[in-house]
C-alpha cells in the first residue's frame, strides 16, 4: 500500500477565502497557546520524574507535555473555535511532534503565516468536486480523480505565497504506480552545465527560469524599494501591488520547475528498472556563492526526490553512490586523469586515446561502479586458474 498526496486547487474567490482566512487565525490560536502553555510549565516546573514500569528506575526529565497532557488542555474549544474537533487535536499533537523532531521551542504563528488548516478523514467528506468540512462546503478543480480503493488518511487546507488556497489529501492506494515501458539500466550524473547527464549520452537541460525571471524580479524589487520609502508605516509593504506581483513571479517560477522536474523524471522512471544517481552535496552547493543559484533555480534536490518515490511506485532499484573521481576516470581502461577544472568539457585518455565527455563519462563511471560493486577508478580483479 503506498501513500500518495494529491493536490488541488480551491475556488477561494468570495465566501470562501474569508471562511478558510478565519480558520486559519483559529489554527494559529491553538499553536501559539500549546507554545505559550509549554514555556509556563517549564517556567514553573523545568524538570519532571519519570519511573521505568520494569525495573523501577527514577530519572528526571526536562518538562515537556504529552500529545494525551496538551490534548485534554484544549479539548472543549473547538465550537469557539469554528473548528472541527479533529482540527484540534491534530494541531496539539502536531506542535508535540515538531517539538522532538526540530527543536525544544518553536516559532509562533503570527498574522503573515501562510494559512495552514490540519485535518483527519474523519472530518471531511469529497463528493462530486466538492468538499465538506465542519458545516462548510469548498469547491475545487479536481484535476485527477481518487482511486476507487482510496482510503484517506490525513489532509489540509494550505495557503501559498500568492494568496491561493489548496486542499492537500493523503491517501493510502493500491492502484497508485508508475506502468514500466522498458527494464534499462543507467546512470545518471548530476552537472551544472546540465541538470542530468545519462549514461545513454542523453543530457537533461536546466529549466533555466532564473535567467528569464531574473530581470523582472529585479525591476519588482526595485519598485518595492521605492515605494517603501515612500510610505509612512511599514506594516502597509506587504500589501504594496509590486510586493504582490513579486509573489506571484515566485510562485509562477516553482510552479514552472516542479511541472518540468515532474516530466522529465517520469520519462526516466518509465524507461529504466535500475536507476543510479551520484551523491551530489545539495546541501554544500546550496551554500557555494557561485554554486547556489544554479543549484536552487534547477532543483537538483526535488530532481532526485522525485526520482526515488517514483522508482518505488513503478517497481524499480533506486541507488545513490559516491561519485569521487567519475570525471577523470577513464570508463574503458581505469586510467585516472590528474585533476581538471570545470572549464574543461572533453578531454583524451593519455593510456587507450579515448576522447570522453565530461560529464557522460562520469555517468557511465557510476553505473559501471554500482554493476561492480568496486569505488571508481578500481580495477576489477581477474579470476586466474589453477594448475
Amino acid at each position: 500500500m503506498l501513500i500518495t498526496i494529491y493536490h488541488y486547487r480551491i475556488k477561494d474567490s468570495g465566501k470562501a477565502n474569508r471562511v478558510l482566512s478565519k480558520m486559519s487565525r483559529s489554527v494559529n490560536m491553538v499553536w501559539n497557546f500549546c507554545k505559550q502553555t509549554q514555556q509556563e510549565a517549564l517556567k514553573n516546573k523545568s524538570v519532571k520524574l519519570i519511573e521505568d514500569k520494569k525495573s523501577g528506575e527514577k530519572a528526571s526529565i526536562p518538562y515537556f507535555l504529552t500529545k494525551f497532557e496538551m490534548n485534554n488542555l484544549v479539548s472543549g474549544s473547538s465550537k469557539e473555535l469554528e473548528l472541527h474537533s479533529q482540527t484540534v487535536q491534530f494541531v496539539s499533537e502536531e506542535y508535540i511532534t515538531r517539538r522532538k523532531q526540530f527543536k525544544t521551542l518553536l516559532r509562533w504563528r503570527g498574522k503573515k503565516s501562510l494559512g495552514w488548516v490540519p485535518f483527519k478523514s474523519s472530518a471531511i467528506k469529497i463528493h462530486n468536486g466538492k468538499i465538506s468540512y465542519n458545516k462548510n462546503e469548498f469547491s475545487f478543480w479536481n484535476s485527477r480523480e481518487l482511486p476507487e480503493d482510496a482510503k484517506i488518511k490525513t489532509g489540509s487546507f494550505c495557503q501559498d505565497k500568492s494568496g491561493h488556497w489548496y486542499l492537500n489529501v493523503a491517501f493510502e492506494s493500491q492502484q497508485i504506480g508508475i506502468k514500466r515501458e522498458d527494464h534499462k539500466k543507467i546512470g545518471i550524473d548530476i552537472g551544472i552545465k546540465t541538470l542530468a547527464t545519462c549514461s545513454n549520452g542523453e543530457k537533461i537541460e536546466r529549466p533555466n527560469l532564473r535567467k528569464n525571471a531574473l530581470a523582472k524580479m529585479r525591476y519588482l524589487k526595485r519598485c518595492q524599494k521605492f515605494a517603501q520609502r515612500k510610505q509612512s508605516k511599514s506594516k502597509k509593504y506587504h500589501s504594496l501591488p509590486k510586493a504582490k506581483q513579486e509573489r506571484k513571479l515566485h510562485v509562477k517560477v516553482a510552479n514552472i520547475r516542479q511541472d518540468y522536474l515532474h516530466k522529465e523524471s517520469t520519462k526516466i522512471v518509465k524507461k529504466c528498472s535500475l536507476i543510479v544517481v551520484g551523491d551530489v552535496p545539495c546541501k554544500f552547493m546550496n551554500r557555494n556563492k557561485k554554486l547556489s543559484g544554479i543549484s536552487l533555480d534547477s532543483g537538483i534536490g526535488m530532481f532526485k526526490n522525485m526520482l526515488k518515490y517514483k522508482a518505488v511506485r513503478a517497481a524499480s532499484i533506486y541507488k545513490e553512490i559516491s561519485e569521487r573521481d567519475s570525471t577523470r576516470t577513464c570508463s574503458k581502461c581505469s586510467e585516472i586523469l590528474p585533476r581538471i577544472g570545470l572549464g574543461v568539457r572533453t578531454w583524451t585518455c593519455e593510456k587507450c586515446n579515448t576522447i570522453h565527455d565530461r560529464d557522460v563519462n562520469a555517468s557511465i563511471n557510476i553505473l559501471n561502479a554500482y554493476k561492480n560493486m568496486f569505488p571508481i577508478g578500481h580495477d576489477r580483479p581477474t579470476r586466474t586458474k589453477k594448475n
